[in-house]
């Protein structure tokens, strides 16, 4: 039998209303897993997906390359999409993350038609089915990844190269090659996608009654190269470019590999099979982390499939040898790479492999409806896919989309710092929707901002718009000028430098509170740190005298307020005033007592540690949180709060004073309200 005129004879009819319907079920359950709850699972925004949205911005204001050079090299096609929604969503994650959700779900309806095309409508059914509720392809939709768009062209790509195949029209053949040119531009992976097909060239010509159409594969081949000749030409120009990416993470490396080249190949080959059915990435970014591809249910059906694919291979039923081929050859960047088996690099088997569950599932309601009931088989069919369907739902959208794990990987705590930026100058996305806030610029608000904080997250790059009210510091030192006109300052710095020269930013005079801001962990660290440090000033004079009482040093205590944070746990936060430059470092005391027996105690230094006495200007109102856990709720009759503060190097306290400077005490006896 002839390789080409086969294909011919095997024309998929039009669809028709009930088929109709089944896609558009299929397009709605794939469009809910993708977009349910986008602006908020997965948190923050990894650096990835911030230079993504950094170079959309870039074509916004014209820069359009065949090739983003920045955090490695990046193909251009997700990039130019996500330049349309920011432009029209602004600087947020939502806007880069909608188009993955968008390309994601567009995939479903587009596998559907490939699928029917090559393998007909029950398999497509089915494939379609399996990739929109499995975790990987779910995954891969709701974060901005510039591979999100492999599968959808690949499944373009081959729809109409079996179309040319079976209409053996030239048109066909020069739509296909555009389609498979256009595939270059989506992700690193693509570039093995002309050895697919040359597997599968091989395979066609090593059958000895094949008959090959030259000319028009001729033509496909031309077209392809025609329409990836600007990323051609541009990486041939800056070849290091082209080759940098891979010679970092290939087992080839030393580093790598170290010094085993043949061992880590092995390795990888038995990781990477089995990803499908038994351990997949253990990257959160990339997966539910070493979730293998296919559920229990469905993995049985991949090696089934995966059997039957080969049998009918063998049979000469070539639409299951590009599959094999297809498959095998894809997979091969995640073998010969680093972390095999890594979803990212291995996206180019996505949509087909989707086909190989999808073929014994269409193969065992075949079987059962021969021997009992084609309605039992299609009920026992559904049971598996609920199943999937539910385990898909409790191990992303439950389990990981709000872990630990995906706080850190996808770096929120740089996200956070961006949004509070943006809150308080008015401008910005503001950490919630998928767009920017209908929101009035808050005059009179600067923002200093450490150079370490800058430089070393995209996200508060990409997030934060440079304006006038938004200063970064000097990474070697050196203050900026003060900007006039300011009534509130921000100032974020690194946790672990010396704030002292930095302080002259806030002016004199304000309110000054100091909050701790969120923690990051590194991919291999084990242990989160803090990220920054935020010290706000605000000029506001409406601070509440209750409690006044005077210390030695120019130091007062303006009030106190009493809040239970929860049944056991209540917060003590003082306000205090330096009428003068404090010489010494003092620590505050908060001692919590029971019919007068001390039951618990909250010590520090002020703000925190992050605002010594020492550093206390004259005239700055300082507010210090002091947490305190009690063996029981607070109780207004019983208990007593005393506050002071100490010399913590000889423990000498520092003495209340009255208006003459005589010594009349060491604590103040903190007001308890009822509620």
């Amino acid at each position: 039998m002839r390789f080409i005129s086969r294909l011919r004879d095997r024309r998929c009819p039009s669809l028709e209303w009930p088929e109709w319907g089944s896609v558009v079920a299929l397009v709605v359950l794939a469009g809910v897993l993708r977009f349910f709850a986008l602006g908020r699972i997965p948190p923050g925004l990894y650096h990835d997906e911030a230079f993504n949205g950094l170079d959309a911005l870039g074509v916004l204001e014209g820069h359009t390359p065949p090739f983003f050079e920045a955090n490695n090299g990046r193909e251009p096609l997700f990039i130019y999409l996500v330049s349309v929604a920011v432009g029209a969503l602004g600087r947020t994650p939502g806007a880069i993350r909608i188009v993955s959700a968008l390309v994601g779900t567009l995939t479903v309806p587009v596998t559907y038609g490939m699928a029917r095309e090559v393998f007909g409508r029950r398999v497509a059914l089915w494939t379609a089915l399996i990739l929109a509720i499995s975790v990987w392809p779910v995954n891969l939709s709701r974060t901005g990844f510039r591979a999100v768009t492999m599968p959808l062209a690949t499944a373009v790509a081959v729809w109409w190269l079996w179309r040319a195949f079976r209409s053996d029209r030239k048109a066909d053949f020069a739509v296909a090659g555009a389609c498979l040119g256009l595939l270059l531009y989506t992700y690193l992976a693509a570039r093995f996608a002309p050895l697919a097909l040359a597997a599968f060239a091989l395979y066609a010509v090593c059958r000895r009654r094949a008959v090959i159409p030259w000319g028009s594969l001729l033509l496909f081949a031309g077209v392809a190269l025609l329409v990836a000749l600007p990323l051609a030409s541009y990486l041939i120009g800056h070849w290091e470019l082209m080759v940098a990416r891979g010679q970092q993470v290939a087992i080839t490396n030393p580093v790598i590999n170290g010094g085993d080249f043949w061992g880590t190949l092995a390795r990888h080959l038995v990781r990477s099979a089995l990803a499908f059915t038994h351990r997949g990435d253990f990257i959160p970014r990339h997966n539910v982390p070493l979730r293998p591809v296919f559920d229990p249910c469905l993995a049985i059906g991949f090696v089934g499939g995966l059997i039957l694919s080969a049998v009918r291979s063998v049979r000469g039923k070539s639409e299951y040898a590009f599959l094999l081929l297809w498959v095998g050859v894809m997979w091969m960047p995640t073998v010969l790479a680093e972390d095999a088996p890594h979803f990212l690099r291995g996206v180019g088997v996505l949509p087909l492999v989707c086909v190989i569950p999808a073929v014994a599932l269409d193969g065992f309601r075949q079987a059962m409806a021969r021997r009992a009931s084609g309605v039992a088989a299609v009920a026992l069919i559904g049971l598996v896919v609920v199943a999937s369907l539910a385990s898909t739902w409790r191990d992303y959208f439950v389990g990981h989309g709000s872990s630990e794990e995906a706080y850190y990987e996808f770096e929120t705590g740089a996200v956070e710092l961006s949004s509070s930026i943006n809150r308080f100058l008015g401008s910005g996305w503001d950490g919630t929707g998928l767009g920017l806030p209908v929101t009035e610029p808050r005059l009179g608000r600067h923002v200093y901002l450490a150079a370490r904080l800058w430089d070393n997250w995209t996200a508060v790059r990409y997030l934060v718009p440079e304006s006038e009210q938004l200063t970064i510091l000097p990474a070697k030192g050196g203050i900026p000028a003060v900007a006039e006109s300011q009534d509130d300052v921000m100032l974020v710095l690194w946790p672990f430098e010396r704030p002292l020269a930095h302080l002259s930013l806030l002016p004199v005079g304000a309110i000054i509170s100091v909050h701790e801001g969120a923690s990051e962990r590194g991919d291999l660290e084990s242990e989160a740190r803090l990220l920054y440090v935020t010290y706000l000033a605000e000029r506001d004079s409406s601070v509440n005298t209750g409690v006044r009482r005077d210390f030695a040093e120019g130091i007062s205590l303006l009030d106190a307020q009493v809040s239970c944070l929860a049944e056991n746990e209540v917060r003590i936060r003082l306000i205090w005033q330096a009428d003068k430059p404090v010489s010494k470092d003092y620590t505050v005391f908060v001692h919590v007592l029971r019919d007068g027996q001390m039951v618990t105690t909250g010590d520090a230094r002020p703000a925190g540690g992050y605002y010594p006495t020492t550093l206390w200007r004259s005239g700055d109102t300082i507010v210090d949180d002091h947490r305190v856990s009690l063996p029981g709720p607070l109780d207004s009759q019983v208990h007593r709060i005393l506050v002071g503060l100490y010399e913590l190097q000889t423990m000498s306290r520092l003495p209340l004073v009255d208006e003459a400077g005589c010594a009349m005490g060491e604590s103040v006896d903190i007001p308890i309200t009822s509620d």
